[in-house]
């Protein structure tokens, strides 16, 4: 389902190069994690992800303006959606996402090797 919208949404906003790109490699992730790697952990990483947004959202909206003058971090109005979450773009929750899976892989795939020993 979420190939399926990140689809819709790259296809909708084709001409807004941060939602597309977001949209595709999160595509490209979930398809790699689920058909290629046949990674077994991806609902168990969404629902801490979900638990990571608790700190996320404060941390993020301060970059992006919430309860400043002005932003630390802009976006140009003509590259995502528009849509946002207090200050934040939809889209930096998804690449978050998508960030947080491949640092997952990476980790169990590196942690799962075996050690050489010291000689």
């Amino acid at each position: 389902m979420s190939v399926i919208i990140c689809a819709v949404v790259a296809l909708r906003y084709a001409d807004r190069i941060y939602t597309v790109v977001t949209a595709t490699v999160t595509i490209v992730t979930l398809v790699l994690f689920h058909f290629a790697f046949r990674i077994q952990w991806i609902t168990q990483a969404s629902v801490v992800f979900t638990l990571l947004m608790l700190g996320f959202l404060p941390v993020n909206g301060i970059l992006t303006g919430t309860g400043l003058d002005s932003p630390i971090v802009n976006y140009n109005p003509m590259e995502f959606m528009g849509i946002r979450v207090l200050t934040i773009p939809v889209e930096d929750a998804v690449y978050g996402y998508t960030q947080f899976l491949w640092v997952l892989y990476f980790f169990k795939k590196f942690q799962s090797r075996p050690k050489k020993p010291n000689i």
